[in-house]
């Protein structure tokens, strides 16, 4: 009779460990489950990522959830909770407000305690636990040189994003630091410069409209800081007779855009490789959700207010009307059949 009870009592202890082992392997073994949710698919960009993001993630044998909120925060707010119950094992959210975009988080977090990833838009002031994104220091001096080797001396308008985007926000400080000593020289005059609320083109046209409306001063030079405005305004410009004799940049790559830069009416559009992103991002959320360490990724650290984010930053590309046939179209970005040529 003892024999057997110290035969049963090896027995349970080796189950135990069994199921320690098994419950600390899982993650490592069996699938993940992720949630995707991004602003809205106005914007190309992201409809294109989440696309190269779903792709890659099932390629590594996770389940992946897909959605968006039609640029509506409560909404976000709403489906970022829906995924929380469908049972996902981490978020990655591109938020649609700074304000807002905390409070998902929170509640994210008190639900289901998983980690958080801010995709391209980094959340302030919040308990995040990885950022992705390109670099806001290289863009804004590759807009601002690019603009400066074409018009070295003229009319600067400059057009950021919505100053509560802490994108829009560093992107500006670097062109500002980069115009600073053509400004102090006087060949440069910043005639008009703005943040427009959530990038919106409407009211980035708006805006110039107003101001060629009641100055007679053109610009030679319009920086815009994301292709979305820079469509709008070229409709403006267009009606004053100066598409294609200002310079004006973008950000994306949009399709719109890319028809502009062969139209020669938009001069510069900074390119994120959507697939390599979207790919690292996916790469990164399920390392993360099955709790492995990020040996194989460059991390630095970004202050968002509350901490510093581990980020994975991934550099864009310039395209002008002298790469675009490399950069867009033979990478596979886009199909030339789509488009105009002259």
């Amino acid at each position: 009779m003892r024999k057997f009870k110290k035969k049963g009592i090896i027995k349970s202890v080796l189950l135990v460990f069994a199921a320690i082992f098994f419950a600390a392997c899982g993650k490592s073994s069996e699938s993940v489950k992720i949630g995707f949710l991004y602003s809205s698919e106005i914007s190309y960009r992201f409809f294109m990522e989440s696309i190269f993001f779903a792709e890659r993630a099932r390629e590594l044998g996770a389940e992946v959830i897909i959605d968006h909120a039609n640029d509506n925060d409560a909404l976000q707010h709403q489906k970022a909770l829906e995924m929380v119950n469908q049972g996902i094992d981490i978020l990655v959210l591109i938020y649609i407000n700074a304000n807002t975009a905390d409070a998902i988080v929170r509640d994210v977090k008190n639900a289901a305690n998983i980690p958080v990833i801010a995709y391209n838009r980094l959340i302030p002031n919040s308990d995040i636990d990885m950022f992705i994104a390109g670099n806001n220091q290289n863009l804004g001096e590759e807009m601002a040189g690019f603009v400066l080797n074409q018009k070295p001396q003229g009319n600067y308008m400059i057009f950021g994003g919505d100053k509560f985007d802490r994108n829009a926000v560093e992107l500006q400080a670097s062109i500002d630091s980069v115009l600073k000593p053509s400004i102090d020289r006087g060949d440069i005059n910043i005639i008009y410069r703005t943040f427009i609320e959530n990038w919106n083109g409407m009211h980035a046209a708006f805006e110039l409209r107003q101001y060629m409306a009641n100055f007679e001063t053109h610009p030679d030079v319009i920086i815009s800081g994301f292709d979305g405005m820079s469509e709008s305004m070229i409709e403006v410009l267009e009606e004053y007779g100066l598409a294609g004799d200002v310079i004006i940049t973008g950000q994306d790559a949009q399709e719109a855009s890319v028809q502009h830069i062969l139209d020669g009416k938009q001069h510069l559009t900074l390119y994120h490789p959507w697939r390599e992103i979207a790919y690292t991002a996916a790469e990164v959320a399920i390392e993360m959700a099955r709790g492995n360490r990020l040996r194989d990724f460059d991390i630095v650290y970004t202050d968002n207010g509350y901490k510093q984010v581990p980020t994975v930053q991934i550099n864009s590309i310039p395209v002008t009307i002298d790469n675009i046939n490399e950069v867009l179209f033979e990478s596979g970005a886009y199909n030339r059949v789509d488009f105009r040529f002259n």
